[in-house]
């Protein structure tokens, strides 16, 4: 069984791990052919380009943002906000071509006099106070990268009048919102690229990562294989070791059955094989018992009964040749003559009774009732405390009436005997009939059958009585299996005993046909 599972291991193992190699190559293949699609020197090199492109256009637009804010920071009708605090309408005229963009005006000391705004700016970047403050002492325009971001271009310069500085101007201009995007994609992409570049062999890096993943699963796989192997092998193994404690005799083990599946319902077949197995040992034990009784029984009755006749003929001619005048003596002669008969009397019963045993007569079987036999021996215990329970609906089956009737009689005088003796009680036999089987229940409320000989009361040669032969019940069992049916006996010192005989309507049926 060992043997079953390292195979079952190894084939999951050759059915898991043995796909690694042509995936690894499949998957190389596929990924260095999109890789050698999409990354190659052309698309470098294009991307390159469009990168190139897209700074120096963004830087153009710097360069021409700055240039925008020096020429204004010059122009008077700046100036004129400066000293006026308001902005003029020349001025919209002055930018209107470089719209959207906002023009914001800070005194020397870095407070806001005002702003004009020229076309739409939803998000353009607020200039605060603490943004001002280090453009105070420079004397030449420049760029505040940080605050514009990419979206927006912020500048500034100072603004004089003469060697008076009026204050600093800042103009903010929106970059194209499209150009912008693009620009960033781009920027983005060959970023990537050349990351990917960076890191070497990627399709060495891809299948590693995939080896890293499908490994830990196959083992997880394996792992469950395992454990899933020893659950079906596992009773397999102790169906073997009980097959095995069978074999040496102990008939009384049991497979546990944990499940409902195969596995389950095969150790639930194990153990009724054993029942049946069982029961069909006791029924040849019990078979090889009675043919070897009844052989001792035909023996004893052929000993016995040789002797008889010539002790009987030579007694009666011993008293029959007596001539003599003592009455004393020929008393004595009858009453010897007496007691050798019965007792040779009683020794023919006995043998009577051996050959009753000894013979297997074959069953007259005929449809009958079972209640009206039953009838017809309770009128024979008319003054007896008898009782009966017929079931009305019970049906009639093919059975020897003669056979049951001796089963019923017997039966009844061993419950008579056992209530005398006990002083009290009755007796009850009912009839059920129960779907394809018939049922005769016997009850006594007698002395019953103590626990250390129950499993005897059936035996041969075995009584409770001291008269007994101990065939009665013996015979019955025996009558009853004839029948193809079967006797139970449920008993209880003090209380009473109770006989249980079924038999079945179809096994009747089959025994009528096999006598006809």
């Amino acid at each position: 069984m060992k043997s079953i599972r390292t195979k079952l291991i190894i084939a999951l193992l050759l059915i898991t791990l043995f796909p690694i190699v042509p995936i690894y190559y499949l998957v190389k293949g596929l990924l260095q052919q999109s890789l050698e699609v999409g990354y190659n020197e052309n698309v470098a090199t294009a991307l390159e380009s469009a990168s190139s492109l897209a700074r120096d256009l963004y830087g153009k637009f710097k360069q021409e943002t700055l240039s925008l804010t020096e020429d204004l920071s010059a122009r008077s009708e700046i100036k004129a906000v400066f000293e006026t605090r308001l902005v003029s309408s020349g001025i919209d005229s002055l930018v209107a071509k470089h719209a959207p963009l906002r023009l914001d005006f800070f005194d020397p000391a870095g407070a806001l006099l005002n702003s004009a705004k020229v076309g739409s700016m939803p998000n353009a970047p607020q200039i605060y106070r603490n943004d001002v403050d280090p453009l105070l002492e420079h004397e030449k325009a420049n760029l505040l990268d940080a605050i514009g971001g990419n979206a927006f271009i912020v500048a500034f310069a100072p603004v004089r009048r003469g060697q008076q500085r009026l204050g600093t101007l800042i103009l903010t201009r929106g970059v194209d919102e499209t150009f912008s995007k693009r620009a960033n994609s781009v920027v983005n992409v060959y970023q990537l690229f050349k990351t990917l570049d960076f890191f070497g062999d990627l399709s060495e890096g891809f299948l590693l990562s995939f080896l890293a993943i499908y490994i830990p699963l196959a083992i997880a796989s394996v792992s469950l294989f395992i454990y899933f192997s020893r659950k079906i092998t596992s009773p397999l193994l102790a169906l073997v070791e009980g097959t095995k404690v069978v074999a040496a005799g102990d008939w009384s083990f049991r497979m546990p059955v944990r499940s409902q599946d195969e596995i389950g319902q095969l150790s639930a077949a194990f153990n009724n094989m054993l029942v049946s197995l069982k029961e069909k040992q006791e029924q040849v034990i019990s078979l090889e018992k009675m043919a070897a009784w009844r052989e001792l029984a035909r023996v004893l009755a052929h000993e016995i009964k040789n002797p008889l006749t010539p002790i009987q003929l030579t007694v009666q001619q011993m008293k029959d040749q007596y001539g003599g005048e003592d009455p004393v003596y020929a008393r004595l002669i009858d009453e010897c003559t007496d007691i050798i008969n019965d007792e040779v009397e009683s020794l023919c019963k006995l043998v009577r009774e051996f050959s009753d045993f000894a013979r297997m007569p074959r069953l007259n079987l005929s449809a009958g009732s079972l209640n009206e036999l039953i009838e017809d021996v309770a009128r024979l215990y008319a003054s007896e405390p008898f009782q009966i329970h017929l079931d009305a609906n019970l049906p009639e089956f093919n059975f020897d009436s003669d056979k049951m009737r001796q089963v019923l009689i017997n039966l009844v005088q061993n419950g008579l005997d056992s209530i005398r003796e006990k002083g009290s009680g009755e007796i009850q036999i009912e009839t059920v009939s129960r779907d394809r089987v018939v049922e005769l229940i016997y009850r006594d409320t007698g002395n019953g059958v103590p626990d250390d000989i129950r499993d005897k009361i059936f035996e041969p040669y075995f009584s409770t009585k001291k008269n007994g032969m101990g065939l009665g019940l013996a015979v019955v069992k025996r009558i009853i299996e004839e029948h193809g049916g079967t006797i139970s006996l449920q008993s209880e010192a003090a209380v009473g005993t109770t006989f249980v005989l079924r038999f079945e309507r179809e096994v009747e049926n089959r025994l009528s046909e096999s006598v006809a």
